[in-house]
């Protein structure tokens, strides 16, 4: 039986013990071997004491303290034993988002350049304050509000802007009146072309019949064929009527088999902060096949110089395709990105209404690429990955990641197809013009 005064030291040293636990973990106290580096900045915004250190996006440390030296602001930071930071890596402020917590940012250098040593000052790469930001872009939109009223040898610009405006307005406007106009038209060939195929269709069971009560000589008509030349030219003849109906139904049918999609990409990537645009023209003559032409990484809006994150893609090219769709399998060969290339599309589930929205494509292309781009050789083809959700008749998004051999480049994906029967029925028209000749009497 322990006395009273031992058991009141026990409690004691239990309480200590667990005061002192509770001392070293809020305090953040660790037995980890580590070596400090220091980084000047200009302005720290609003770093704080014990923010994390991430190199190239993983935690390897943390800011111990911040000082004034020298009308500088020198970041105080210890890192993990056996972190290796080369001499040319860049020391920046990162951010979790606009208005997030502030770290110390690391973009790892070159091994060619060596390791830097513990205690070594490093001059940091200046943040960019929000207040300036917005300051320098007010004083660049003001200078251009400024050029778009400032006259010059033909106007403004505004007064052209305006004009050049007017005159799209009035040629939609006309485009528009065309197209209304022209549409009742078509329609109603369309549905003379019905009733066409038709007499066509019944035309030709007659010729068979004619054909096969020619082959006896029984009846008027069959007495007055008994005469082997006048039974001959009457069989070309009507040989001749059937294939100019054959080659008649055919070119009508043609007007109403073309099928054609616009289709618009848009394509965010997170890590340029930059978005790219495709935009293209899908006509399908018939089931199962289609060609594809259009332009792609358009109106790349980004044109600034990124030291951390540069951007290497190539703006503006063009694309043009052949392809097939076979059940779950759409295949396409041609030119992507003008350079030779294939796509392939697969939707596993396409008989399903629900997961037959979900399809996943891949490409590859450039596959002789050797060209240097933002200082940067490149040597391996391009291939591209991603996934696609239908969320609406002309709609989906998802995601895909270009380029996996080089600079693997994570992006947000939306896309829109819509069909355009009225292109349609320019091509079926064209085509109707191209084929109208088959048949015709040979002079």
């Amino acid at each position: 039986m322990l006395s009273l005064e031992a058991r009141v030291g026990a409690f004691v040293l239990a309480g200590l013990t667990l005061i002192g636990t509770a001392i070293f973990l809020l305090g953040d106290y660790t037995f980890e071997n580590r070596y400090t580096i220091y980084a000047t900045f200009t302005d720290v915004s609003n770093l704080s004491k014990d923010a994390p250190v991430k190199l190239s996006g993983v935690d390897v440390g943390k800011v111990r303290g911040l000082v004034l030296e020298d009308h500088h602001a020198k970041v105080i930071a210890s890192i993990r034993k056996g972190v290796e930071i080369y001499n040319d890596a860049e020391f920046s402020i990162g951010s979790t988002g606009i208005i997030g917590s502030k770290y110390l940012q690391i973009d790892q250098g070159h091994t060619r350049a060596g390791i830097i040593p513990a205690g070594a000052v490093i001059r940091g790469i200046d943040p960019v304050p929000i207040e300036k930001s917005l300051t320098k872009a007010l004083g660049k939109l003001e200078t251009m509000l400024d050029s778009l009223t400032k006259e010059g040898p033909r106007g403004s610009l505004t007064d052209n802007l305006r004009d050049t405006v007017a005159n799209v307005r009035e040629m939609t406007a006309n485009l528009n009146d065309l197209i209304e106009t022209t549409k009742p038209k078509l329609e109603k060939a369309m549905e003379r072309t019905d009733g066409i195929t038709e007499k066509l269709d019944a035309l030709l069971a007659k010729s068979n019949q004619m054909m096969a009560g020619l082959a006896t000589d029984k009846g008027a008509v069959g007495s007055l064929l008994h005469d082997e030349k006048v039974k001959n030219d009457v069989k070309e003849t009507i040989a001749s009527v059937r294939e100019a109906a054959s080659t008649a139904k055919d070119v009508f049918g043609r007007i109403t088999q073309f099928k054609v999609y616009w289709n618009y990409d848009w394509r965010y990537e997170h890590l340029a902060r930059t978005s790219r645009v495709d935009i293209g023209l899908k006509i399908s003559p018939r089931d199962g096949r289609y060609y594809y032409v259009g332009g792609s990484n358009l109106a790349n809006i980004s044109d600034e110089k990124r030291s951390v994150h540069p951007d290497y893609v190539r703006p503006n090219k063009a694309d043009a395709l052949l392809g097939w769709e076979v059940g779950a399998l759409d295949a396409s060969v041609g030119v992507i990105r003008s350079a030779g290339g294939a796509r392939v599309i697969l939707t596993p589930f396409y008989k399903d209404p629900f997961w037959g929205r979900l399809s996943v494509s891949a490409q590859g292309y450039d596959f002789g690429r050797n060209r240097t781009i933002e200082g940067r050789k490149f040597t391996k083809p391009q291939y591209d990955f991603g996934l696609l959700a239908k969320v609406h008749k002309y709609v989906s998004i998802g995601g895909r990641v270009e380029d996996v051999q080089e600079v693997p480049r994570y992006q947000t994906w939306a896309k829109v197809m819509f069909e355009d029967q009225d292109v349609a029925y320019l091509f079926g028209m064209a085509t109707f013009g191209a084929a109208g000749s088959k048949g015709r009497s040979k002079k």
